[in-house]
């Protein structure tokens, strides 16, 4: 058995936005649409130096590429900013505090704010992958969304005694370092 200490600072919760597919889905979409702006920006100077006109329609394109490309950084670094998601979180669930058991049926997470407490338990062929990454464990379980914890979370046992119940547990769904 293994137990970590659910802990909802800044650290953990840069993690777990970093890695939902929302973020990463909005990063590829400004990093295509930066790339096609740039690609749009090399062909109208290259066309504009050829023929000394601008063409409307490489304009038009530039233009437009350069817009979504803004309104996509904007979504990221303004509405999935992390340490503003990280404060809403907070603000609704003052006090948090509790653990997540792992044994050798699944997971138990037990949560308590100033408000109620919460008790739920999750089988592992509810985890939809696991990985290491950044010096934490970081879970995703259907329904339950994510969980992360590093070394400085664990009550009891060790993250070598996580890694191999993973490991076992959760077989290629499981990425180690």
């Amino acid at each position: 058995m293994v137990r970590i200490a659910i802990n909802n600072d800044l650290k953990h919760y840069s993690l777990i936005i970093r890695n939902t597919k929302a973020y990463k889905t909005t990063k590829n979409i400004a990093i295509i649409t930066g790339a096609l702006f740039l690609i749009n920006s090399i062909c109208l100077v290259a066309e504009t130096a050829r023929t000394h006109k601008a063409e409307p329609l490489l304009v038009l394109l530039v233009s437009a590429f350069f817009l979504l490309f803004v309104l996509y950084m904007i979504r990221l670094l303004v509405k999935m900013e992390p340490m503003k998601l990280h404060k809403k979180v907070t603000e609704a669930n003052p006090g948090l505090t509790g653990e997540y058991v792992f044994n050798d049926e699944g997971v138990t997470i037990s949560t308590k704010t100033d408000h109620d407490s919460k008790h739920a338990e999750y089988a592992y062929d509810k985890f939809i992958s696991a990985a290491e990454k950044e010096g934490f464990f970081l879970m995703n379980i259907s329904i339950a969304g994510y969980v992360a914890c590093n070394a400085e979370d664990f009550i009891e046992g060790t993250p070598d005694e996580l890694r191999a119940l993973l490991r076992t547990k959760l077989g290629g769904k499981f990425k180690e370092k």
